[in-house]
């Protein structure tokens, strides 16, 4: 556990660390994002919107930490669904998630036979469902503005784009460096 601690966390120590954190965003972070859509990004759904996002999601996906996979929210809709929404609703009105809505169960997968370090495993997380609903919701409505936030050059963040043509323009690039004109 030692191990993942140190290689995925970063440790903020002092409140004035979050500070200057804030200071150099607002400074340096230019707002590309206009009042209207910040309130379209932060508004809160109705029951069908947040319905047809859980029926969008993956049903047969793997379980979350509370044993309870998409499968039985899209079974038991019809007995778990105002629970369901009030949960999101109330992220979306109060920015408040349940403890424990966000935790993940990560698992170990070996990357090759006779593994005998923690560094050959693959890490795998497991989320709470409605935790993916709350994210998926968001990054419905990010699609609607990220072309104008996110830089050209990410490609892998932008739906469309691939970051595999990221590796070709990079092979086209060292081979045009080549070249003699």
């Amino acid at each position: 556990m030692d191990f993942y601690k140190t290689l995925y966390a970063e440790s903020i120590s002092h409140d004035q660390d979050i500070g200057n954190m804030k200071d150099f965003i607002v400074t340096y972070v230019p707002n590309l994002v206009s009042s209207e859509e910040n309130m379209m990004l932060m508004k809160c759904l109705d029951f069908l919107e947040i319905k047809n996002v859980v029926f969008n999601l993956n049903g047969n996906s793997v379980p979350s930490p509370d044993g309870f996979g998409g499968v039985f929210y899209h079974s038991c809709w019809d007995i778990i669904g105002a629970d369901v929404c009030n949960v999101v609703q109330q992220f979306f009105k109060q920015n408040l998630i349940f403890p424990r809505m966000n935790s993940n169960v990560v698992s170990l997968i070996p990357k090759f036979q006779g593994v005998e370090s923690i560094k050959y495993y693959r890490t795998i997380a497991f989320a709470n469902f409605k935790f993916m609903i709350i994210s998926k919701i968001l990054a419905y409505r990010l699609a609607l503005v990220a072309t104008r936030i996110i830089s050209p050059n990410q490609y892998g963040f932008v739906q469309g784009r691939k970051i595999q043509d990221c590796i070709g323009i990079a092979s086209e690039t060292i081979n045009m460096l080549s070249k003699k004109v």
